[in-house]
């Protein structure tokens, strides 16, 4: 009864502020905090029996936990399905409401425990964790921009192909499929992106029930729902998703088949593998390792002389003959792009980045609980159900998590690592700490008690910050400013919308058809095509008309084809628009001119663009 009252109470006062002449942002958060405080206090009426509970700092953390669910489903309803705020305040306030119910029962359930890390233990606690943050990722998937790597990818998909020069195709099939059911639309691109962390959550469980038991299994999927990187790969669409799904079931069937004899696992870990090649290059760094294993471990020998490891390397390879045949067209140029390009950078010792996107991407917690959870293991002498003694265990972890990490600190001591790089790599000993976090060690050093203290805040204050980041971007923060470098990652709508305006303007007046250019490597083109004309995949180039890299922008617009056209250059650089590569290019060029970016009503940056007529290919 009493969260019915809240949620009228919530609407009534939405409903007021809105008549006022208050923004929808401010009003739904007032209204959700006066909702509150005013049925706190009726609790406290004969009416409720007079009974007020305290409010207590995880009462805090559920209704925070609502408040930036809730700023999901107004942003949705009102910028997505156009609603208006009258309308869009009542699936918002339904569901802020529903998520405090939800989480009070859980906290009423489990009031009589004191010890904040025995509510860790607790499966409606860490099943309420999982589901929250995976409807979460649901409702915001399909209101932030996308960021340009995602928009890079979904002009993969307007070109589909075999290969591509910087990734396999595996993340342009997902978007064409994604699109093609839910349209252009920002939903549409990251929907696979959810599906394939749907994958990892599915293998990794299992992998934990294998390797330990049912128990860690269920904090299997807690980390794989918590950790940023896992996070990352189900809201945002890029290779890692897929790749990421392919490593987690290469190691589920790879377990199977080494543990359990399973000869049909061979089969499903070629399977994960040539998908993984289709998806993204790094997973081949798990192959070493594998056959390492089977030379160091004298019980898994006997697979040398069995058909079945070959038979699943043949169908590895064959998932990813498509690849080898696009390399074969155009000249290696991937494969070549991603090792003697790699290897031919600038030196740039950079361990130091290696470990700071370790600590980024599984936490510091996490981190320090990958290690200690090898060493516990090896210590462990029993043998587990699955039919690996300890050490056998022991050296499967290490070998599969470890070998691919020796591999990027090599790298890193002459190059500049990518922060994404030692994701998938976790995998293989995540169900280690997932049985350390389900049965920690009752004599353990201080160093395993604060590892286990320190998860559950840990926890708590990632869920949290993924949800304050997404309403910070969409719906936006009152009275909070956006810092003025954010047009990298926001803003995107607004400058499609703005370009598209002054591109049709200018074919009005001189009645050709304009080449759009993004002077960036290929950020701006790649985001001008989502969000300017529709036609934007075929009219929108990239900076290698003059002489600079666009990636795969230089084989979708050769510029050989472009003799004679106009183009209407954009960029955050106005000194980019005025160099010599520029105006050689063209017989005539109109002043350089500047537009400001807005992110919710509020200005991030700015850009500039001039046009140039007759462009002269070298």
């Amino acid at each position: 009864m009493i969260y019915f009252i809240q949620l009228l109470i919530d609407i009534a006062i939405f409903w007021i502020l809105v008549w006022t002449g208050q923004s929808s942002i401010l009003s739904h958060i007032i209204s959700f905090i006066a909702a509150i405080v005013l049925t706190y206090f009726l609790r406290a009426t004969r009416l409720f029996k007079g009974e007020s509970p305290p409010f207590t700092k995880h009462k805090l953390i559920i209704n925070l936990m609502a408040l930036f669910l809730r700023g999901g489903i107004l942003a949705l309803a009102l910028q997505r399905w156009g609603w208006s705020p009258v309308i869009s305040i009542l699936p918002a306030a339904i569901g802020s409401t529903g998520i405090s119910y939800i989480g009070n029962f859980i906290l009423a359930k489990d009031n009589s425990e004191k010890n904040d890390s025995d509510e860790l233990k607790k499966r409606p606690v860490i099943l309420g964790i999982i589901i929250y943050l995976f409807v979460l990722r649901l409702i915001y998937i399909g209101i932030p921009d996308l960021i340009p790597e995602e928009a890079y990818y979904w002009n993969y998909a307007q070109h589909l192909d075999w290969g591509y020069l910087d990734h396999p195709p595996m993340v342009a099939w997902m978007i064409k499929v994604g699109t093609t059911v839910f349209g252009n639309t920002e939903f549409g691109v990251r929907i696979w992106a959810l599906i394939s962390w749907l994958f990892v959550i599915i293998f990794g469980v299992h992998l934990a029930k294998s390797m330990f038991d049912k128990k860690s299994s269920l904090y299997m999927a807690l980390l794989l729902s918590v950790l940023p990187f896992f996070f990352g790969i189900g809201a945002l669409m890029t290779p890692d998703a897929p790749l990421t799904a392919c490593w987690a079931g290469t190691l589920y069937f790879l377990y199977r088949a080494l543990s359990l004899g399973k000869k049909n696992s061979w089969f499903g870990a070629g399977i994960c593998i040539g998908l993984g090649m289709l998806s993204k290059y790094t997973i081949a760094l798990i192959i070493p390792p594998i056959l390492l294993f089977i030379l160091l471990d004298t019980r898994s020998r006997h697979w040398l002389f069995k058909p079945q490891p070959y038979l699943a390397a043949a169908l590895a390879f064959i998932l990813f003959a498509p690849v080898i045949y696009w390399n074969s067209q155009h000249n290696w140029a991937s494969f070549l792009f991603q090792t003697a390009r790699r290897l031919n950078e600038k030196i740039y010792f950079s361990p130091h980045l290696l470990l700071g996107s370790m600590l980024v991407l599984i936490t510091p917690i996490g981190l320090m609980a990958a290690f200690m959870a090898i060493f516990r293991n090896r210590a462990d002498n029993k043998t587990n159900n699955s039919g690996f003694d300890s050490h056998r265990q022991w050296l499967f972890i290490l070998i599969l998590s470890l070998s691919p990490l020796i591999v990027f600190t090599i790298f890193s001591l002459s190059h500049q690592p990518k922060i994404n790089w030692t994701g998938p790599l976790w995998l293989a000993i995540l169900p280690s700490i997932a049985f350390a976090m389900a049965s920690p060690a009752k004599n353990g050093n201080a160093l395993s008690s604060l590892i286990w203290k320190s998860w559950m805040p840990t926890i708590i204050t990632l869920v949290l910050l993924y949800g304050a980041a997404f309403n910070y971007l969409r719906p936006g923060f009152p009275c909070i400013l956006y810092p003025q470098n954010m047009t990298e990652i926001a803003g995107w709508k607004d400058l499609g919308r703005q370009i598209e305006d002054i591109g049709h303007e200018i074919e009005a007046q001189t009645g050709v058809t304009l080449l759009i250019v993004g002077m960036d490597k290929y950020n701006i083109s790649s985001e001008l095509a989502f969000y300017g004309d529709p036609e934007g995949p075929s009219r929108t180039a990239g900076s290698h008309l003059f002489g600079h890299r666009s990636l795969m922008y230089q084989f979708w617009f050769p510029e050989s084809d472009q003799n004679g056209k106009t183009m209407l250059m954009v960029n955050t650089n106005r000194e980019s628009l005025d160099e010599e590569a520029v105006k050689s290019r063209f017989n005539e060029l109109t002043e350089i001119a500047e537009i400001p970016v807005k992110l919710n009503g509020i200005i991030i940056g700015k850009y500039f663009y001039r046009t140039g007529f007759g462009y002269k290919a070298r």
